[in-house]
């Protein structure tokens, strides 16, 4: 096969194909972006999906083996981290860089550079679109922070003459990617965009937090770019109906909304995407029916929790009278809901849960009253690295080792059907791991088959 300058690789969340992974998986725009610009500067380049491809590690390995790339880069997360390790230390070679990118390679680096490797390894932190085409060259236009043998580490930030200043100056060909666009279990045909990049909030689970991000920026493109690249979109697929957006946050304040207005009401598509639960706080309910008839299908919002006290420790917003507020007046402007929702932070008890529990059903029972749908999508608590818990976990003496042997939750994935993100990496609840789960399966049974287009 040919001898590739470059081969992306969107890293697997699995060693084995699994027949039981049936979930849709989203394009990688963050590799789609950044192979546009490979592509530019004239180096030849393709992009392997293992994720929406489902391909198994050593099927991924041959791949490469038959490929031939000079040059491999692959993002890296938590949950796959030491799928990530075997498959760098696998496929470099004294002739082949490896490049290394994904948000949580800021804390990252210094495990990645302890990793047995023949050949030249990058690791890159923040925007990647800019800096890649310079290493393939080797006219990098910035030192590396860090070099330890054959491993460098650099990170782009607002200091960095490879930070996306204007990221409605980027360019993405869509042709990289194969499971766009999506066909929706409900029917509707979707492609996917961002918007922005960065989060204004400070979520001690997360590791976009505003605090651990002080060196960078909120990145928003242009009412007209986006507008250009929904004509765009329309012409290159005809049949696409819907958009999701794929900001961490793209609703994260009331000004957002009247840019959404904006932006869709120019075209005949629907959209989804995230949105912050006070987003809505003081925003008319004649404007939430704007709002949707603007095309809004389904907004997703990360709710947690219904304890206060597990809110307030996660930097949340802890009003769950003013949380059932906002959204019960989304849900009755005509606006489909979906929550996100975890069991098991650290210290968290079954009153905390009843309370996450009763707050998720009555949100579903006020979608119910309204005919409007209302999901759940559930999770375990799972520490991140970067992320403020994650530290604090450390701090108290946690074994880093422990928490970063993030596996498959396959009890979760049996009881819940859903196995695409059921990782864990122990219990970190002061419960048994037995209660956190029946109330992961009881609040993942509020959605029914119908709510998921699955019937």
């Amino acid at each position: 096969m040919e001898n590739l300058d470059l081969l992306l690789v969107n890293s697997p969340l699995f060693r084995e194909f699994n027949p039981r992974y049936d979930e849709d998986s989203l394009p990688p725009l963050g590799l789609g972006y950044i192979a546009t610009m490979v592509s530019k500067a004239g180096f030849s380049v393709a992009l392997v999906d293992a994720v929406a491809d489902k391909i198994p590690f050593n099927s991924l390995i041959k791949e490469v083996e038959e490929r031939k790339p000079e040059n491999i880069a692959i993002n890296i997360f938590t949950t796959n981290l030491n799928l990530v390790k075997e498959f760098v230390e696998s496929v470099a070679t004294p002739r082949r860089r490896v490049i290394i990118g994904g948000l949580s390679t800021r804390t990252l680096y210094e495990e990645i550079f302890s990793w047995v490797c023949d050949g030249n390894i990058d690791v890159v932190s923040g925007d990647g679109e800019l800096i890649v085409p310079d290493i393939l060259n080797g006219k990098e236009k910035q030192k590396p922070d860090k070099v330890q043998n054959n491993f460098r580490y650099f990170k782009v930030d607002t200091s960095s003459p490879y930070f996306c200043m204007d990221l409605s100056a980027l360019s993405l060909d869509r042709s990289y990617f194969s499971n766009e666009p999506i066909i929706h279990p409900k029917g509707f045909i979707e492609a996917n965009i961002v918007a922005s990049r960065g989060c204004i909030y400070n979520c001690a689970f997360c590791a976009a937090a505003r605090s651990l991000n002080k060196d960078l920026i909120i990145w928003e493109r242009s009412t007209q770019s986006l507008i250009a690249e929904l004509n765009e979109i329309q012409n290159s697929f005809p049949d696409v109906n819907s958009i999701r957006v794929l900001d961490d946050l793209f609703l994260k304040g009331p000004g957002c909304i009247e840019n959404a207005i904006e932006v869709f009401s120019k075209s005949d598509l629907s959209w989804r995407s995230m949105a912050h639960v006070m987003t809505f706080n003081k925003v008319s309910s004649e404007r939430l029916v704007t709002l949707r008839n603007s095309g809004c299908r389904e907004l997703f919002t990360g709710i947690e929790s219904g304890s206060p006290r597990v809110l307030k420790s996660i930097h949340k917003t802890h009003d769950v009278e003013r949380i059932k507020l906002n959204l019960f007046r989304v849900i009755e402007a005509g606006i489909p809901v979906k929550g996100y929702f975890i069991y098991g932070f650290p210290g968290e008890t079954v009153e905390d849960f009843e309370k996450t529990f009763v707050l998720a059903s009555e949100l579903k029972n006020a979608a119910e009253n309204f005919g409007i749908g209302f999901r759940t999508s559930v999770f375990q608590f799972r520490p991140y690295h970067g992320t403020e818990i994650f530290h604090t976990l450390v701090s108290q003496g946690v074994n880093v080792s422990d928490i970063v042997q993030m596996e498959g939750n396959q009890e979760l994935s049996s009881l819940i059907g859903r196995i695409q993100f059921n990782f864990h990496s122990g219990n970190y609840a002061a419960e048994p791991i037995e209660i956190v789960q029946e109330y992961i399966h009881k609040t993942a049974n509020l959605s029914t088959a119908e709510d998921w287009g699955l019937e």
